[in-house]
């Protein structure tokens, strides 16, 4: 009996230890941070649903300390206020240590990392390369209030965006990237009709070397989502809340073609886009096209005055929860401005049109 009460209690040291053990993450920033809040927020890939961990105070020279209570590899980010500045992926038994800078973050003591770190690195300059410049066009283009301008230039933000996924893309196989956890933060940004072999391949590399994390499985079902909202697939059924309260159902947009868009009232190009779907709302709604529109604010105030300062006069809807509201996760959106074009049978036939592009395939299918 002694024997087998020692078992016991040998089995129940050992599973406290597997669930107690840990990752130290040290850190230094400039003094300038000194005295404000650090967060610690797991990502999470599949939904979005991000959710903060931790948060600590900035010592007096900048440097900081978390110690994660983790059973299995997870990627956190790491943030100031509304700023993130790193991501990082612990394990158990990491000692993970930071120095960043305006330009630069160092780490020791974790490979993941510092290919996080590299993957951001190379975002930055793609970003600058491609998207930068619509950004900043797109933003004098709504101050001047001319309508051709800022449809032009939401058009060459959508070619940027395309642009800037492809090459994010072809930097991430890399075989040190795209062999490594580190390969699911692409996942955010990824381009899920053209990476199609890119996400498969990444699935067969994470069940292959790490089948029982639940990176993995977020992975998995992101890629299953994603293929659920291919081109010609029928637009998952969802009901969701309107302005006024009421749920609103999208088998009831059957019948007529839909535009299903993404939006924010924080989102710049999301509200630049405004004018051009209030023409085009208001030139083909009696021909049968109507906007379903899908907001992911968390604020009721902001995305029901947005409505109202932008005009939308038709179904707007919001689950309240940022990119971790359930339609969004339905959708797999992890980005906007970010739309799918629905046929009278509830298939999704185009995505993400804009300015131009959206007009003129509407004028096509309104003959």
């Amino acid at each position: 009996m002694k024997k087998i009460n020692g078992i016991v209690i040998l089995l129940l040291l050992l599973s406290i230890n597997v669930f107690s053990q840990q990752a130290v993450v040290t850190g230094a920033l400039a003094p300038a941070y000194a005295g404000k809040s650090i967060t610690l927020t797991l990502i999470d890939y599949e939904t979005r649903n991000d959710k903060v961990v931790q948060e600590t105070q900035i010592g007096p020279e900048g440097q900081f300390t978390f110690a994660i209570k983790l059973k299995e590899p997870e990627i956190y980010d790491l943030g100031v206020g509304n700023s993130s500045l790193v991501q990082v992926l612990a394990k158990p038994g990491d000692k993970i240590d930071l120095k960043i800078s305006k330009d630069l973050v160092q780490v020791t003591g974790s490979k993941e990392t510092q290919y996080l770190v590299a993957y951001e690195a190379n975002r930055k300059i793609v970003f600058n390369k491609y998207l930068k410049r619509t950004y900043d066009s797109s933003a004098v283009a709504v101050k001047s209030g001319n309508a051709a301008r800022i449809e032009y230039w939401n058009v060459e933000h959508e070619k940027a965006s395309q642009n800037y996924k492809a090459e994010l893309a072809q930097w991430v196989q890399q075989p040190f990237f795209i062999n490594s956890m580190a390969a699911i933060h692409h996942s955010i940004r990824w381009n899920p009709d053209a990476d199609t072999a890119l996400m498969n391949q990444m699935v067969a590399n994470f069940q292959k070397n790490y089948p029982n994390y639940d990176l993995t499985r977020q992975l998995v079902n992101k890629v299953n989502a994603t293929k659920r909202i291919a081109l010609g697939a029928i637009a998952p059924g969802f009901v969701s809340t309107d302005t006024a309260g009421k749920k609103t159902d999208l088998k009831g947009y059957r019948g007529k073609y839909t535009l299903l868009e993404f939006w924010a009232s924080w989102c710049a190009p999301c509200r630049e886009e405004s004018p051009t779907l209030v023409r085009l709302y208001n030139k083909y709604k009696r021909k049968g096209f109507e906007i379903l529109s899908v907001s992911i604010d968390k604020s009721t105030a902001a995305w029901k005055n947005a409505v109202r300062t932008d005009g939308y006069t038709w179904g707007n809807v919001c689950d309240l929860n940022g990119y971790g509201g359930p339609t969004a996760a339905l959708y797999t959106v992890t980005a906007i401005p970010n739309s799918f074009l629905l046929d009278r049978n509830g298939r999704i036939i185009a995505k993400d049109l804009r300015g131009a592009a959206l007009e003129s395939k509407l004028a096509e299918l309104m003959k």
